[in-house]
């Protein structure tokens, strides 16, 4: 099947499905890098041609190495059973980061996933392919991460991947079935 046919073949699908796309430009995003501990890594936000566009540098200096944005947000998928993620990226590896109620400041759900460069791709991911993380260190706990739940959502380039980045987020989007 060639690119344009997965394309349209993926579009009907979602147009099929009961589904809450997330209007990610209308987010209060905040950029939230390295700086915080001391590092010197930059990243900003941008909207170009309606894709939200994560771009910036991340450097190891002063044991920097990660630069994240995120964005509060409630969702009204209760009964969500994937999430569908449509970006274009650079050939860097990028997390989708979740966060619930009883771990907004702390650990989050993360969904590490490599992009190829200038090449969009999507992702259909479940509840159970996310892991609890805090500062790059898995976490234990009994709670199973429930998309109903989600108060904020972000993405974050790290694990020392030094030098310019940049990230469209095309599309985020919850579905009822798979």
């Amino acid at each position: 099947m060639t690119q344009p046919q997965r394309v349209l073949c993926s579009t009907l699908l979602l147009t099929a499905l009961p589904s809450l796309a997330i209007d990610l430009t209308q987010l209060q995003w905040t950029v939230v890098n390295d700086t915080v501990m001391g590092g010197r890594s930059d990243s900003t936000l941008r909207l170009r041609d309606g894709v939200v566009m994560f771009s910036g540098e991340v450097s190891l200096a002063n044991n920097g190495g990660f630069a994240s944005v995120r964005a509060p947000y409630t969702t009204a998928a209760g009964g969500a059973k994937a999430l569908y993620l449509t970006v274009t990226g650079d050939g860097k590896r990028y997390q989708l980061r979740l966060r619930v109620d009883q771990y907004l400041d702390g650990p989050a759900f993360v969904y590490s996933f490599q992009t190829q460069a200038n090449q969009q791709q999507t992702w259909v991911i479940s509840e159970q392919d996310f892991t609890l993380q805090f500062r790059g260190r898995k976490v234990s706990s009994d709670y199973q991460l429930n998309f109903s739940d989600v108060r904020a959502i972000g993405f974050m380039i790290s694990v020392k991947q030094a030098g310019p980045f940049q990230l469209g987020i095309n599309e985020l989007l919850f579905v009822e079935q798979v």
